[in-house]
């Protein structure tokens, strides 16, 4: 663990991919100089996808397409330096990192390990060169590969860290560098397990790095730097008139991510959670603005935004043997479970449950086994799901007239209303075909009064 109180500041994909965009890091950086950052990146925007893409390329291809990704962090880096001797150095790194790709592409073994392996070249390769970048700048920098430091189980490509070798590797490996005034850049995504092998840690990967060694090192702020003002009340390419919420609870950010809001993953907070750690949220190309501040403190009663997901799956579960039995519920969920299917939202009537899901990947084994004792329908692409997110909205009879009444001028059926136990969340399922249109007018008339 850090004796210097410091922060950690993560740069998303868009905020390295260009000359423009690793200069705003570099001022950012020195702006924040005193405040001791760790930095963590993402990989450039596009390379994470194109490196998973291996495993559906025909290996005629291959060379191809590491040829294409060599273009891209070449292009980059010449833009970056001008000295030639410097983009050849961050060359030789970038061709050797890729090298080591095309030969597990070429091999076809596309396990979740060797995928792994695989695609952390990206967060390998953008993490040197922002490194060399602030060297460039005046800055003290080295770059750390978070294998050293993020210790994790060996769930491939949806890795869980262990925080108490976690906290250990980060005072050792970052603590020194802190005190000296280095500023680490740490590779996002990528974690190891006790054995040695590489891990990543899901979508969302990069934040969750920032957030567990800000827990590691007990952080005084997790900066989340990406190409928006902060998090708005909704989603801004939908809602024209969405606006930045400046305040808001760990609590309400969870829930807004959970149900739809793309800027911080559901996993993102919870090790800042535990820590009491504030998460801000930032824009690398706008400094003007301060940001939305995520902490423990509440920021009183009421609707903060209202996120969204397109399509879901409804699945409904109707027995006759669920009225006045017991075990019934506990028995589908373990099913769920069992098959690491989580559940978003729970509706439960006298005979019957409907339920709603993202992951489907293991859907068709539960189906099998829920239709030994029940009837199971599932809806696939047809719904959507608006989720009201605020504290207390979910026992203030005013929020449920007022969205009923909108629903009913604007002739949009609801399918399914549930309220969150925690009271900070409605979330109602809809037609897909309905949900901008639903988000709009509920925006409207909540925000714009």
């Amino acid at each position: 663990m850090a004796n210097v109180s410091n922060i950690v500041m993560k740069f998303g994909g868009t905020s390295v991919a260009s000359r423009d965009a690793v200069f705003a890091v570099v001022a950012i950086v020195k702006r924040y100089r005193k405040a001791h950052p760790v930095v963590v990146v993402s990989a450039i925007r596009g390379v994470t996808e194109a490196l998973l893409a291996f495993s559906k390329c025909p290996k005629a291809k291959i060379s191809g397409r590491i040829s294409a990704l060599r273009t891209v962090h070449e292009k980059l880096v010449a833009a970056i330096f001008p000295a030639a001797s410097d983009v050849s150095e961050i060359m030789a790194y970038v061709v050797a990192q890729l090298a080591h790709a095309e030969k597990i592409a070429r091999r076809g073994e596309f396990t979740p390990e060797k995928m792994d392996e695989l695609v952390s070249s990206g967060e390998i390769m953008s993490s040197y060169i922002v490194s060399y970048a602030l060297r460039s700048g005046g800055i003290d920098s080295e770059q750390i590969i978070s294998t050293e430091i993020v210790a994790t189980d060996d769930n491939f490509m949806q890795a869980e860290f262990m925080p108490d070798e976690t906290e250990r590797n980060a005072g050792k490996i970052l603590g020194p560098l802190i005190k000296r005034g280095v500023v680490p850049v740490v590779t996002g995504f990528l974690g190891c397990t006790k054995d040695g092998r590489i891990t990543t840690l899901g979508r969302g990967g990069s934040d969750y790095t920032a957030s567990i060694i800000g827990h590691a090192l007990s952080s005084k702020e997790i900066q989340i730097w990406t190409d928006v003002d902060g998090i708005f009340t909704a989603d801004p390419r939908v809602v024209e008139s969405a606006r930045v919420i400046t305040d808001i609870s760990y609590r309400e950010a969870s829930e807004m991510a959970a149900f739809g809001a793309r800027v911080l993953h559901p996993r993102t907070i919870r090790p800042a959670v535990e820590k009491n750690i504030p998460v801000r949220v930032l824009n690398t190309f706008n400094l003007g603005t301060t940001g939305t501040l995520v902490s423990p403190r509440s920021t009183g009663v009421g609707l903060k935004a209202i996120a969204f997901k397109r399509n879901v799956v409804l699945v409904n579960v109707y027995s006759d043997a669920m009225l006045f039995s017991r075990g019934f519920l506990a028995r589908m969920f373990e099913i769920f479970a069992r098959h690491q299917i989580s559940i978003d939202l729970v509706s439960v009537s006298e005979v019957s449950v409907s339920v709603t899901l993202d992951d489907v990947h293991h859907l068709a084994s539960v189906i099998k086994e829920l239709e030994t004792f029940s009837k199971v329908s599932v809806y696939k692409e047809s719904f959507g799901m608006v989720s009201l997110i605020g504290q207390g909205i979910a026992t203030s009879r005013d929020i449920m007239r007022d969205v009923s009444a909108q629903f009913s001028k604007e002739k949009i059926p609801l399918r399914m209303i549930s309220m969150g136990a925690s009271d900070i969340n409605i979330s109602l399922v809809i037609h897909s075909a309905d949900v901008e249109r639903a988000v709009n007018k509920l925006h409207n008339h909540f925000f714009n009064i």
